[in-house]
């Protein structure tokens, strides 16, 4: 029979604190997107509006699409993953900061930088690219889409902090006690909790996708509101999950020491991660051809212009092939290998690697729908210089987040060994339970 799990470490350090380096470089890189979005709509203010959207797309996926591993481990039952649980949740929780933020870029009039609001579009455009509709979209489906991720996370956190209360006692965070009101007893508890989890989370799987698709049309697409393309949304959403991944990965492997859960995590975690992420580069890379070879096949030459202008005029043309290294030939090459998906410093380095290259993607993306000078360096730096920002917010409220709740889904019944899980080695005429 295998060892049961032991969470104890996950519970006992309880609330920790944020270390000072990275509080201050979180608070640095604040000020610094701040200080460069200031900067740019002073002095390129389209390139600041067009930064934002870059930002925003990058890391709204890299939220919601942690979330969605955790989400998509809920539905499918599944344990390699579950150790990574609580730090999916962690990003999931910045979802609803972005769409704050989001909010905030109507209201200082980031609409402008879109070519349909003081234009002329055809009818069948005009309906669906009006501000009005445009704004309410996103505030009320991505809004949806932030409480049902919510009320997930509340359900996973419910069991986790009641049942840690009774260790912790008087050093729980006060907080803990708001969210887990009402308390029935361990058992029922963590059996309803369980149960909520699993019901709200085909919900948010139908809504990721089609929203996310939304955002792709709206956001990025409507900047160049001539050109369409039916693959481009679901590409965009497939790199969002795949961009979660990544940030699943960075966040857990830099915080994990931190935590007290290094030696909870296997390298066998990081292995079966890293062939998931492995096979979302693949998908990334066919999905990015295939939108070229329903271009050819079906000369189509209406779409062509907007591919042209990335990939065969600089200076997007080298940024186009910068991207295709980072976000296919470096990954698919080096994760190859089964090693080096256990070996944590390696495997680190190729998602930061990996998460570079989405950002720029995202950038080549959307920033020549704006920028019509051959200048890469000025947009570059601006968008760059608000991504800092971005970071540095997400470290510090991810980390804090950590530090005051378990680091594991400790209640998670999924997170132990299946007793109903045998191993036949070779060699042996005994099953030993694994």
């Amino acid at each position: 029979m295998a060892h049961k799990f032991d969470t104890t470490a996950a519970i006992t350090g309880i609330p920790r604190t944020v270390p000072g380096p990275v509080k201050a470089a979180a608070g640095a890189g604040i000020v610094i997107g701040l200080a460069t979005f200031g900067y740019g709509m002073a002095t390129h203010k389209d390139l600041a509006l067009a930064g934002f959207v870059t930002n925003f797309m990058f890391w709204a996926g890299v939220a919601q699409g942690g979330l969605m591993l955790a989400v998509a481990m809920t539905l499918a039952k599944a344990r390699w993953g579950r150790p990574l649980k609580r730090f999916a949740e962690a990003l999931g929780l910045m979802f609803p900061v972005m769409l704050l933020l989001l909010i905030g870029f109507f209201l200082i009039g980031g609409l402008d930088i879109y070519p349909w609001t003081h234009e002329a579009m055809p009818p069948h455009k005009a309906i669906y690219l009006t501000p009005s509709f445009f704004v309410m979209r996103q505030v009320v489906g991505l809004g949806l889409l932030s409480v049902l991720s919510l009320v997930y996370i509340r359900s996973s956190l419910r069991a986790d902090l009641g049942v840690a209360s009774a260790t912790l006692g008087d050093r729980a965070p006060a907080f803990w006690s708001k969210l887990t009101a009402g308390w029935q007893g361990d058992d029922i508890e963590i059996a309803q909790c369980g149960e909520r989890q699993l019901n709200i989370a085909p919900f948010i799987t139908i809504l990721f996708a089609l929203l996310f698709s939304m955002m792709a049309i709206d956001m990025s697409m409507s900047l160049s509101p001539h050109w369409k393309a039916d693959m481009f949304p679901g590409w965009y959403f497939a790199s969002a999950f795949w961009s979660g991944l990544v940030g699943i990965a960075i966040l857990s492997l830099t915080t994990r020491r931190w935590l007290g859960v290094e030696a909870l995590i296997s390298r066998d975690v990081y292995h079966d991660l890293g062939k998931l992420t492995f096979g979302f580069t693949m998908f990334w890379g066919y999905t990015a051809f295939a939108q070229y070879l329903a271009i050819w096949y079906g000369n189509m030459t209406e779409e062509i212009g907007f591919i042209l202008l990335r990939t065969s005029v600089q200076p997007w043309a080298g940024l186009f092939r910068v991207v295709v290294a980072l976000c296919f030939l470096v990954p698919f090459a080096t994760l190859l290998s089964r090693g080096i998906k256990k070996i944590p410093t390696a495997y680190l380095a190729i998602t930061c690697l990996i998460a570079v290259g989405i950002f720029l993607e995202r950038f080549w993306v959307v920033m020549p729908s704006v920028q019509h000078e051959a200048d890469l360096v000025t947009p570059l730096l601006i968008t760059v210089g608000m991504g800092v920002g971005f970071l540095g917010l997400f470290a510090l409220l991810t980390t804090t987040f950590l530090s005051r709740v378990p680091a594991l889904p400790v209640t998670d019944p999924y997170l132990q060994p299946d007793p109903r899980h045998v191993v036949v080695r070779p060699g042996s005429r005994s099953q030993a339970a694994h």
